[in-house]
C-alpha cells in the first residue's frame, strides 16, 4: 500500500502550488469522477424535474435585501445567492449554480483531510468517494440551503482543530475560530462543534493543559468578531434568529416514535450501508480510536450525534439536522474501512448508494415513460414541484386585474410565487390568523418586511393554503368589490402538488377599522 509518512511536515515543506499538483497527479481517476459528478450535477439543475424548493426561493428572496441577519437564518446563504444571482440573473441555474462546487470542495478538503491524518492514499480516496457517494452530500451538490456551506466550514474547522490538538499547531486555534465564525454566519448549527470540541478537551488531561493556553480563547473571540455583526443585527431586532433557533432546540413532543422517526431518517439520508459499516468500524477498532490520532474526529462526531439523538426524544428533529455529525466519523473510517478485506465492502456500499439515489432520482423519469408507481413515492420531491404551475394560475388572474400585487398566508406561497411570477414581484405575507405562522413557531422574515398599506387603488390577489379556505373578514372589508373564490390545483405528472384558494379582488382601500372582532368565513 502506498504510504506518506508524517504527511503533516511533508505537507508543510512542500509550496502549496506543487502540493495542489501532486494532490491532482496522484489520484487522477478519482479527480476526473468527482469532475463528472460536477457536470452530472448541472445536468440534474438544469434539465432535471425538481423545481425550486421554498427554503431556495426564501434565500433567493432574501439575496434581494441583504441584511446582516434574518428571521430564522444566519445571513451567509443570501450573500452567496446574491452573487451566484448577480452572475446567472434569477434563476434555477443561479439559485443552484454553486451547489456543484460546493459539493466537490467537501469531497476535495476531506481527500486532504483523510490523507493528512492516515497518511495513505486508499484512505484519502475512500474519504473522497463517501462525500460524493453518501445520499445527504450528493444532493447538497443539486440544491443550494444553508447545510451546504455549513457542511464545508466544519470539515474545515475540525481539519484545524485537529491540527492544533494533535499536531499542536498553535495558529490552528485561531483558524479554527475564524472558520467557526463563518460558519455561524452560515447556520447556528455549527455552534454545535466548537461545544463537541470543549467536551472532548475537557474529558482528558492533554485537552485540559491546550485549555489552559490563551490560544484556544483567542479563537473564541475570533469567532465571536466575525459573528458581531449579526449579533448586532439580533439585538435591533429582538434577537429574532436566536430566539427562533432555540426555539428548535426546546420546542416540540418527542418520545421513542420521534426517536426512531429520527433513526430511520439517519438510515435513509447516510444510506443503510454506509451506517452499519461506520458502527462496525467503531466496533472493530474500539481499542484504538478513544486514544488515537484521530479520536478528537470520533468524539466529536458523536457528541453531536448524541446531542440530536436526545434531542429526539424532547421534540422532532428534522433528518438534515444531524448531517455534519458524520463528517469527522468518514475522515476516520476511510483509514480501517480502506484496509482489506473492508474496502471492497466500502466500495459496495458506495456503487449501492449511487444506484439508489440513480433510482430515486428517476422515478418521475420511469412514471413519464407510463410505469405504474405509486403516487406516495412523489412525497420526497413534494418541496421542489408545482411550484411553477402554481405561479401560472396565479398569473392567468393577476392579467385580468393589473396593476395588482398578491398577498398568502404561507411563507413558501409569497416565495416561490416571486420566484416564479414573470415579473418577480414582491409577494406579501399576512397571517389573517393572529396565530404564528406555520412555518416556525416563531414566525418569519416577512414579519421584519413593510406590508402592503401603501398600494391604495391597486387589486390584489390573495392566496390562502388549502381547498375552501375561509376568506377573512378583514380582507374583505378592505376593497371596494371581491369576486368569487376559486379553488386551484397545482398539479403535473398527474400528482397534485399544492391546494390552494384565490380570490381576486379590487380597489383597496387600506386597513379597515371595524367595532367586532375579527373573524373568517365564506365570502359570498
Amino acid at each position: 500500500m502506498q504510504t506518506i509518512n508524517e504527511g503533516v511536515d511533508i505537507n508543510a515543506r512542500q509550496p502549496r502550488a506543487a502540493l495542489s499538483w501532486t494532490i491532482l497527479a496522484e489520484s487522477p481517476l478519482l479527480w476526473a469522477a468527482l469532475g463528472l459528478l460536477v457536470i452530472v450535477h448541472y445536468a440534474l439543475i438544469l434539465w432535471g424535474p425538481f423545481g425550486i424548493s421554498g427554503g431556495e426561493a426564501q434565500y433567493w428572496l432574501w439575496a434581494r435585501h441583504l441584511a446582516w441577519g434574518y428571521y430564522t437564518k444566519s445571513p451567509l446563504i443570501a450573500g452567496i445567492l446574491a452573487f451566484s444571482t448577480w452572475v446567472a440573473g434569477n434563476s434555477l441555474l443561479a439559485v443552484r449554480l454553486l451547489a456543484p462546487w460546493f459539493a466537490l470542495a467537501l469531497a476535495g478538503v476531506a481527500y486532504g483531510f483523510a490523507r493528512e491524518v492516515h497518511g495513505d492514499l486508499h484512505s484519502a480516496r475512500l474519504a473522497a468517494l463517501f462525500m460524493a457517494g453518501i445520499p445527504v452530500y450528493f444532493l447538497g451538490g443539486l440544491v443550494m440551503t444553508t447545510d451546504v456551506p455549513m457542511l464545508l466550514l466544519w470539515l474545515l474547522a475540525l481539519w484545524a482543530f485537529w491540527r492544533a490538538s494533535v499536531c499542536r499547531q498553535r495558529q490552528a486555534w485561531l483558524l479554527a475560530g475564524a472558520i467557526v465564525g463563518l460558519g455561524l454566519l452560515a447556520k447556528y448549527n455549527m455552534g454545535v462543534l466548537p461545544a463537541a470540541v470543549l467536551l472532548y478537551l475537557l474529558s482528558h488531561g492533554a485537552g485540559r493543559r491546550h485549555l489552559q493556553t490563551v490560544w484556544p480563547w483567542l479563537g473564541v473571540a475570533v469567532a465571536l468578531l466575525i459573528l458581531a455583526p449579526n449579533l448586532w443585527w439580533n439585538a435591533q431586532h429582538h434577537w429574532a434568529t436566536v430566539r427562533a433557533t432555540w426555539g428548535n432546540v426546546t420546542g416540540g413532543e418527542g418520545g421513542w416514535s420521534s426517536w426512531w422517526s429520527f433513526l430511520g431518517g439517519q438510515l435513509g439520508i447516510l444510506g443503510v450501508f454506509p451506517f452499519l459499516l461506520f458502527v462496525v468500524a467503531l466496533w472493530q477498532e474500539r481499542r484504538s480510536w478513544p486514544t488515537g490520532r484521530g479520536a478528537i474526529l470520533v468524539w466529536t462526531s458523536l457528541i453531536t450525534w448524541v446531542f440530536y439523538a436526545q434531542k429526539s426524544f424532547s421534540g422532532q428533529v428534522d433528518a438534515n439536522w444531524p448531517i455534519a455529525a458524520y463528517l469527522g466519523l468518514v475522515i476516520w473510517a476511510a483509514g480501517p474501512l480502506s484496509r482489506a478485506p473492508w474496502r471492497r465492502l466500502a466500495l459496495a456500499s458506495i456503487a449501492v448508494c449511487a444506484v439508489l439515489i440513480g433510482t430515486v432520482l428517476s422515478l418521475p423519469q420511469l412514471h413519464g415513460l407510463g410505469i405504474p408507481l405509486p403516487s406516495k413515492w412523489y412525497v420526497p420531491f413534494k418541496q421542489t414541484r408545482g411550484w411553477r404551475e402554481l405561479a401560472a394560475a396565479a398569473q392567468d388572474r393577476l392579467e385580468r386585474a393589473q396593476p395588482a400585487f398578491v398577498v398568502t398566508n404561507f411563507y413558501q406561497y409569497s416565495a416561490t410565487l416571486s420566484f416564479y411570477l414573470p415579473t418577480h414581484p414582491f409577494v406579501y405575507y399576512h397571517d389573517f390568523s393572529g396565530e404564528p405562522s406555520k412555518c416556525s413557531i416563531h414566525g418569519n422574515q416577512y414579519l421584519l418586511w413593510p406590508g402592503y398599506e401603501h398600494r391604495i387603488g391597486q387589486n390584489a390577489l390573495l392566496v390562502l393554503d388549502g381547498e375552501d379556505a375561509p376568506i377573512p373578514k378583514s380582507w374583505i372589508r378592505q376593497f371596494r368589490s371581491c369576486g368569487t373564490p376559486e379553488n386551484v390545483n397545482a398539479a403535473s405528472a398527474e400528482v397534485t402538488w399544492h391546494r390552494v384558494t384565490m380570490l381576486l379582488c379590487r380597489d383597496y382601500r387600506g386597513p379597515q377599522r371595524s367595532p367586532e372582532p375579527d373573524s373568517v368565513g365564506r365570502y359570498r
